[in-house]
């Protein structure tokens, strides 16, 4: 392993939601990085990935509400500002006058742990709090500091005023598409801006039984469409009698999504299954016969860059619908690697839907392709080996 860490800065960890954060930290290990990890807030209540009891770094929680009155605080805060006053109080003026006076004390703390261990970076997932807590880490410590960014920390129209701000003076911000990618070299001129896929392994193959199974995996938030999923299920009632829909994960529109699918006359074709270990979901992907994900760009800005969900879908040979937003059809080609239809259109939705349950040769094939191009370009680790060579890291 190398001798300096590079130091993550997480919003929360672990959090099932985010399983690509726990994959990249242990495929860095893998590789001999050592990491770190400094988390704003505690475990997300619920089920966690089986695989975060393998992850060696040391997770460290700080405090939600800091204080410079609070002991280990304010030790780590006096240390900075003996060392570097103006420093210590330019940033400390720029929190104030920004009203991220919290972040600024997290950070403190942060930079104290990069002084102590060395470290060689400091990275955050997410342009958002975990950001501005790396940001000001990385300027009192002088060490430098990298971000992550996704999708709704680009495109929320709350975060996107933000964003320049809060990455400003990154060595570098990685994304997870080209959409996103050319998106971010527009808004955030002057700093480098490096695509890196979120790295998804490929599972042994299967032999995958034909069935009017669909599943979707996604958080219950309006970007996802669940809403289209549900419309597009009753509209298939005499085509497609026996079609079951599994939904997993959780969110905000359970009731209103359970509510609709009662409305519709669904309910019963319809389960929602709740957020699940991966473990489930893998399961969720051996029993299904097609991964249906009809994302859309919500009145606010929001939208997927491209939804892990859909890759691990296509890693494990399933079958895939989804939408022409953002970066899906970078991986979701049509009639190549799955099916593409317009958002907010439950009538093509469902003739999509009808395609792969009636032909599943063209449904087998489409999985073939779409697990190959997972293979071409999600492997992790080479996502892994590209965020070293743009930390700098070599050996």
């Amino acid at each position: 392993m190398i001798d300096q860490p590079v130091l993550y800065v997480l919003k929360r960890f672990p959090r099932l939601s985010e399983t690509f954060v726990l994959r990249e930290l242990l495929e860095l290990e893998a590789m001999g990085t050592r990491v770190a990890v400094d988390a704003l807030l505690e475990p997300e209540p619920g089920p966690h990935q089986v695989e975060v009891t393998q992850l060696r770094a040391h997770v460290r929680y700080l405090p939600n509400r800091p204080r410079l009155r609070m002991r280990s605080v304010a030790r780590a805060h006096f240390r900075i500002a003996v060392r570097a006053p103006i420093r210590w109080a330019r940033c400390a003026w720029r929190s104030r006058r920004e009203g991220t006076w919290r972040r600024f004390v997290q950070a403190g703390l942060v930079a104290e742990r990069v002084r102590r261990e060395n470290a060689a970076r400091i990275h955050a997932h997410f342009a958002t709090a975990a950001a501005e807590v790396a940001r000001d880490a990385s300027y009192l410590s002088r060490v430098p500091f990298s971000v992550t960014a996704h999708a709704k920390d680009i495109f929320h129209v709350e975060h996107a005023r933000r964003l320049r701000r809060r990455v400003e003076g990154a060595a570098a911000v990685i994304t997870v598409s080209e959409y996103n990618s050319r998106h971010l070299e527009t808004v955030l001129e002057g700093i480098p801006v490096h695509h890196v896929p979120n790295g998804v392994r490929l599972p042994e193959p299967v032999q995958r039984t034909p069935a009017n199974a669909v599943l979707c995996v996604a958080r219950l938030v309006p970007k996802k469409g669940i809403d289209v999923l549900i419309d597009a299920t009753a509209l298939l009632g005499a085509d497609l009698p026996d079609l079951r829909v599994e939904i997993i994960g959780g969110g905000e529109l359970l009731e209103d999504l359970a509510a609709r699918a009662r409305t519709c006359g669904v309910a019963e074709r319809v389960d929602f299954l709740g957020p699940r270990p991966y473990d489930n979901v893998q399961a969720a992907f051996m029993r299904n016969s097609m991964m249906v994900l009809p994302c859309r760009i919500t009145t606010d800005g929001d939208r997927d860059g491209i939804p892990t969900a859909l890759v691990e879908a296509m890693a494990h040979g399933l079958p895939v619908i989804s939408t022409a937003v953002a970066g899906i059809t970078e991986i979701v080609r049509h009639g190549e690697t799955g099916l593409v239809v317009a958002p907010d259109d439950p009538h093509a939705l469902a003739a999509a839907i009808a395609k792969l349950a009636h032909d599943p040769q063209l449904a087998a094939d489409l999985g073939a392709a779409g697990r190959e191009l997972v293979a071409q370009r999600f492997a992790p680790d080479r996502s892994a080996l590209a965020l070293r060579r743009i930390w700098g890291i070599h050996s």
